[in-house]
């Protein structure tokens, strides 16, 4: 098996084709992703089982996918020298995704019904991996 059909290896090509080459926050993006995906994937082929393992993962994808745009707009900013412009940017896109995961924390919870504890086992797991992950590469460099 080579390593261009690892999961691995594909999510880090795209993420470094997006900009995120940082060799401290790739693989926190990267583990996100894939707790995310998996999650989802497992709760998906179980979902008329029990919907409890698709919401965590509606969880951990939310999260991941705020990281990820944060990080990415963090990796790409120039920060020589404070401008004022700089602030009200961050503020902006950091407001927007907060209104966008409030968006849809209300229709995962109040649409759909979705277990509350789910969501939030999710978004705390993705919190912790991201962590967890980022400790283990500060202690590699």
């Amino acid at each position: 098996m080579t390593l261009s059909f690892s999961p691995v290896f594909r999510i880090d090509k795209w993420l470094w084709s997006m900009g995120l080459g940082h060799p401290q926050v790739m693989p926190i993006v990267r583990n996100e992703i894939l707790l995310s995906v998996s999650t989802l994937l497992c709760g998906l082929l179980l979902f008329l089982w029990d919907n409890w393992l698709f919401w965590f993962g509606v969880g951990a994808a939310i999260m991941a996918w705020t990281f990820f745009a944060l990080a990415r707009f963090f990796v790409r900013t120039d920060f020589s020298g404070f401008r004022s412009q700089l602030l009200l940017s961050v503020l902006a896109r950091w407001t927007g995704r907060l209104l966008l995961t409030v968006l849809l924390l209300y229709v995962a919870l109040v649409l759909c019904a979705a277990p509350v504890l789910a969501i939030l086992s999710g978004l705390v797991s993705a919190s912790l991996v991201a962590l967890v992950t980022y400790a283990v590469q500060a202690k590699r460099s």
